[in-house]
């Protein structure tokens, strides 16, 4: 999950938000201005679930959601992040969409002809 800060100071998210995770940095917790991070590198799933800060972020505006290389405005990453972790999930586990896939093949919900997933 990329998301940027548009203010014009540090914004606080998390202790363990690393800019680079394999190199300590006096910044780390901090999303920098202007800068747009990867969270899904420093935080697990839950913990993005559960990010207050994350959350407040979106909602006041001081950040925003940064999906395949494109700045989303604030009503959008509000409307993204509220569709539930499920949902926002999809934007950067691709992996999400694929196991959708296979659960409904598994499951008879989805029928298929002539498809090669891969």
């Amino acid at each position: 999950m990329k998301v940027k800060n548009v203010t014009g100071t540090n914004y606080a998210i998390n202790k363990t938000v690393q800019i680079d995770v394999n190199t300590p940095n006096i910044n780390d917790g901090y999303i920098l201005p202007d800068q747009t991070l990867d969270l899904t590198k420093s935080l697990t799933l839950a913990e993005l679930d559960s990010a207050q800060q994350l959350r407040d972020g979106l909602k006041s505006g001081s950040l925003v959601f940064v999906i395949n290389g494109l700045q989303v405005d604030q009503s959008e990453s509000i409307q993204i992040y509220e569709s539930g972790h499920s949902e926002w999930a999809k934007i950067f586990v691709p992996e999400i969409n694929q196991s959708n896939l296979y659960e409904g093949l598994a499951s008879g919900f989805l029928y298929v002809k002539n498809c090669l997933i891969g």
